[in-house]
C-alpha cells in the first residue's frame, strides 16, 4: 500500500512539474523564433543576450541593492496591508455595522486606477514612501475582500453548535475559525504578492526611486538597452515567483498544523 502511495506521489510530482517546464519550453522557444525573425537587439534581444546581460548584473554589487532594497520597500507594503487588511475583515466578520460602512470605501478604493493612485501618492509622500503608499492602497481592498471572505464563510452549523456550548472564544478562534479561513488566507496572500512587487515597481519607475528596480529599468530604456530592461524584467518575475514559492511551503506547513 505504502509503495503504491509513494509511485502515485512521484508520477503526481512529476506530472505537476512536466506542465510548467513544458510551459517555459515554449516560451523560450516563441522567444528564440520572434527574435530571429526581427533580427533587430534593439526590438527584441536573443536569448542568449538576455542572459548574458543578465549575468553581468548579477556580478555587480549594486544589483543586490536595489533588488533588496525593492523588495524591503514591496515587503513593507505587503505586511502592512496584511495586518490592516486582518484586522478589520475580522472586525467586519463580528460587527456588521462596521462591514457597511466599509463596503463603498472598499468599493471606491478597488475600482480607483491604479496611475491615478501612484501619480497623488506623488504629490503626498516623498520618493521613498510612494512605492509604499502605493502597495498598501492598491492591496489593501484586494486582501480585506478575500480575508473578509473567508472569515464569513465558516461553516454557520459549527459557529452555532459552539455558541450553544458556549465554547470559549478564543478556542473558537484557534480550532474554528483559524483552521477554516486558513486556505482563502493563502491563496490571497499567494495571489498578490507578484501584484505587489509589480506595483512597487511601477511605482518606483514614475517616483525615481534611489537604489530600485524601478530607476533600474528606467535607464535601460531610456539608453536604449533592451536586453538589460528584459533581464531586470526576469530579474522581477523570479523576484515574484520566490516569494510566492516561500508562501506556498509556508501553507503546507500551516495545513499540516491544521489537520494535526
Amino acid at each position: 500500500m505504502n509503495k503504491r502511495k509513494l509511485s502515485f506521489d512521484k508520477k503526481t510530482a512529476l506530472t505537476s512539474l512536466a506542465y510548467p517546464l513544458f510551459s517555459l519550453a515554449l516560451i523560450l522557444a516563441l522567444w528564440a523564433a520572434t527574435a530571429a525573425y526581427v533580427g533587430s537587439d534593439l526590438l527584441l534581444p536573443s536569448i542568449g543576450e538576455t542572459f548574458s546581460q543578465a549575468g553581468v548584473l548579477l556580478s555587480e554589487k549594486k544589483t543586490y541593492v536595489d533588488i533588496a532594497a525593492t523588495l524591503l520597500r514591496a515587503i513593507r507594503g505587503f505586511v502592512i496591508s496584511f495586518a490592516v487588511a486582518l484586522g478589520l475583515a475580522v472586525a467586519s466578520a463580528f460587527f456588521k455595522t462596521l462591514a457597511k460602512i466599509l463596503s463603498p470605501i472598499i468599493a471606491v478604493m478597488r475600482s480607483t486606477p491604479t496611475m491615478s493612485v501612484i501619480l497623488l501618492c506623488l504629490l503626498w509622500t516623498t520618493t521613498q514612501t510612494t512605492p509604499v503608499l502605493v502597495t498598501v492602497l492598491i492591496i489593501f481592498p484586494l486582501l480585506y475582500t478575500s480575508f473578509y471572505t473567508a472569515v464569513t464563510g465558516v461553516d454557520k452549523k459549527l459557529v452555532d453548535m459552539a455558541k450553544v456550548y458556549k465554547v470559549p472564544f478564543v478556542t473558537r478562534l484557534m480550532k474554528l475559525y483559524i483552521p477554516s479561513a486558513l486556505p482563502e488566507v493563502f491563496s490571497a496572500v499567494r495571489s498578490t504578492l507578484s501584484l505587489t512587487v509589480k506595483l512597487t515597481i511601477a511605482a518606483e519607475v514614475l517616483a525615481q526611486t534611489r537604489n530600485s528596480i524601478g530607476v533600474d529599468m528606467q535607464i535601460a530604456n531610456l539608453y536604449l538597452e533592451t536586453p538589460t530592461l528584459i533581464a531586470w524584467t526576469i530579474i522581477a518575475i523570479v523576484l515574484g515567483a520566490l516569494l510566492e514559492l516561500a508562501v506556498f511551503g509556508l501553507g503546507k506547513l500551516c495545513m499540516r498544523w491544521k489537520n494535526a
